[in-house]
């Protein structure tokens, strides 16, 4: 693997597979990235540019494919967030319904008919 030097603070070197368009970058303090699916003008427009760190942030950062394991906690967050805010809908339903006078009916309510009792507990024939 050739490694081109940049001239940059945070980005010391980056090496490029055209064949396979894959891109290693090795930042300051030997900490690496690998972007795959980079196009050949976007390698030669990283080592050409007067602002490298600025390169990177802006067109290659937001495209990396292994970032490692926390990408992985997308999905489950996504989840979490999702039954926090059913939960949340659940809580507000349940409050307005109390707060307007019509509490929730509760399955020991409900006949064998599917409709709710009425509230002095007599049903009549239909």
């Amino acid at each position: 693997m050739n490694w081109v030097p940049l001239n940059s603070k945070q980005i010391r070197a980056v090496s490029y597979d055209p064949e396979v368009q894959v891109l290693h970058i090795k930042f300051a303090g030997g900490r690496s990235v690998r972007h795959n699916g980079v196009l050949p003008h976007i390698y030669g427009n990283l080592i050409e540019t007067d602002d490298p760190e600025f390169y990177y942030k802006y067109y290659l950062e937001p495209s990396r494919v292994q970032a490692g394991w926390w990408q992985s906690l997308g999905a489950s967050s996504y989840a979490v967030k999702l039954l926090i805010f059913l939960i949340g809908v659940l809580v507000i339903t349940t409050t307005a319904l109390q707060e307007s006078g019509d509490l929730p009916i509760y399955l020991s309510e409900i006949t064998e008919s599917g409709t709710a009792a009425p509230a002095d507990g007599v049903i009549s024939p239909q």
